[in-house]
């Protein structure tokens, strides 16, 4: 029941007119990594930027013209207030796991080979339909060879997932070769860490 304002003198009944509503107001929240990772979001505007690096920090923005605010921390409750309709139906966050191949062959090392339950298992839990597997060597030989290498390595992964009961049209396999180098050298240099595949479960 709406309330009644009573003016003196006059006699009339006047129903009182309900507050104004607030501004309608963008809010950005950097939510934490699922592996705990450090992340950070730049929020920009024609008016100007706010670097947001903490989990939970969150800015507003009024309007296209007002630069974001500065930048405050929210607190779990309200994040799950405002944004938990959009949470809960977001998919699960992909998982990646790096697999370490001996010199110069597609032959798995023994400790990444034990890796590869925990892959299935990512992929059972999560439906997965989309699977990245992709390729990458160190810088040993020649591209072109190491191209071929990391293609490879990739398809051999492939195999042993779609032998274990993977969908082949859910594996996705490419090659990178040693054009991105997870740790840099120059050509020529037997790196162990740049002889992986990595595989993206989504």
């Amino acid at each position: 029941m709406l309330p009644l304002l009573f003016l003196t003198g006059c006699g009339r009944k006047r129903v009182a007119a309900p507050p104004p509503a607030p501004p309608k107001q963008n809010v950005v929240v950097l939510l934490p990594e699922p592996d705990g990772k450090a992340s950070r979001i730049v929020v920009t505007n024609s008016a100007g930027s706010r670097e947001l690096d903490q989990p939970y920090q969150a800015v507003t923005v009024p309007r296209a013209d007002t630069p974001p605010s500065q930048p405050f921390v929210m607190s779990q409750q309200e994040v799950r207030r405002l944004f938990g309709a959009a949470l809960d139906v977001l998919p699960p966050a992909e998982v990646q796991f790096v697999l370490y191949f001996q010199e110069g062959r597609d032959t798995l090392i023994p400790e990444s080979e034990a890796l590869l339950p925990g892959i299935l298992a990512a992929i059972s839990e999560r439906h997965s339909t989309e699977i990245t597997v992709t390729g990458h060597t160190d810088t040993t030989a020649d591209p072109q060879f190491n191209y071929q290498l990391g293609l490879r390595r990739a398809q051999a992964v492939a195999r042993i997932l779609t032998g274990k009961g993977v969908a082949a049209s859910d594996v996705f396999v490419d090659s990178h070769g040693q054009a991105d180098l997870l740790v840099k050298t120059p050509n020529g240099v037997a790196e162990q860490r740049n002889r992986r595949v990595e595989v993206i479960v989504r």
